[in-house]
């Protein structure tokens, strides 16, 4: 057995730590979500259910377990159960006038369709996907748009169909071209506390990531000293700060380099870089292109 929980239709609710509670229903083995609104909610959570989400409009980055990657319109993405996760929306969606996000998820559990429904051998490909979903799964190539528009038609389902279409979405992502967001190693868990303390630095660096901030500063944020913050943040998210600030950096950099208007140089600045022979150093170092062949491959899709 692997693990997680029974829903139905509803909403989270609008908790500002971890973990998450997710409405139950003894009625219903899925729960249909759809979120709309300026933006989305973007405190680090997670839950015991795994969760499969379309993004239908909005942008942003995308962090989960201790990887992070933008996101946008048709992005499909499936969390393992209790992991850490959130969507930071652009800057323009936290304004009055907000363009607006509208996101359509499912979450389920092992036993939300009997004790042994993943467990019998017509069920070894689906069990296989759900069980590396640890690493959060990106779905990209050909399979991408099929898969997003069966999810997003699953809010006027019911009953059977509802059903099966869960089915056809699962065995579609098995067979589908994936990235993944964390290593095979990936293996950090949060208490309640320690998420409480981790969102805070989290929360400061996405609004903030674009200012220059120093070890002391962010330790303040955390209410440790230096020393203590550089081991508490290694040790809950695998990287260093200062590593999980340029990779920040660089992701938000991929949302604006899709502005064909928008230099390299008003790029790097933008995105908090103090010069651009180190952003280009950065980006080619995460990224494994410069921005300018990545501006140029993402012409090309």
């Amino acid at each position: 057995m692997f693990s997680f929980t029974c829903q139905a239709s509803g909403r989270l609710k609008d908790h500002h730590a971890i973990p998450f509670k997710i409405q139950k229903s003894e009625d219903h083995a899925l729960l249909k979500q759809v979120d709309e609104g300026p933006h989305f909610y973007s405190q680090l959570h997670y839950h015991p259910e795994f969760q499969i989400t379309a993004i239908v409009k909005g942008e942003g980055i995308f962090y989960a377990g201790n990887g992070m990657t933008s996101f946008t319109e048709k992005d499909v993405f499936i969390i393992g159960t209790n992991v850490p996760h959130l969507f930071k929306c652009s800057q323009e969606y936290y304004t009055h006038d907000s363009p607006g996000v509208k996101g359509i998820s499912l979450f389920f559990d092992e036993l939300s369709f009997g004790k042994s429904f993943f467990e019998i051998k017509e069920m070894d490909s689906l069990k296989h996907l759900l069980l590396a979903s640890y690493k959060v799964v990106k779905i990209s190539g050909a399979s991408n748009e099929m898969i997003f528009n069966q999810i997003v038609e699953t809010p006027l389902l019911q009953n059977t169909q509802l059903v099966i279409t869960f089915l056809e979405i699962l065995a579609l992502a098995h067979d589908a071209e994936k990235t993944y967001l964390n290593g095979d190693n990936y293996n950090i868990s949060l208490s309640t506390n320690e998420g409480g303390r981790l969102n805070k630095v989290l929360d400061y660096t996405f609004k903030h990531f674009r200012e220059v901030i120093s070890i002391p500063q962010i330790a303040k944020i955390a209410y440790l000293s230096r020393s203590q913050f550089s081991a508490f943040f290694k040790r809950h998210t695998g990287k260093s700060y200062i590593r999980f600030l340029n990779e920040l950096r660089i992701e938000n950099a991929c949302i604006l380099l899709k502005n064909k208007s928008a230099t390299i140089e008003q790029v790097c600045y933008e995105v908090g870089f103090q010069n651009v022979s180190n952003f280009i150093r950065q980006f080619k170092k995460i990224k494994g292109s410069t921005p300018s062949q990545y501006r140029k491959s993402m012409t090309t899709l």
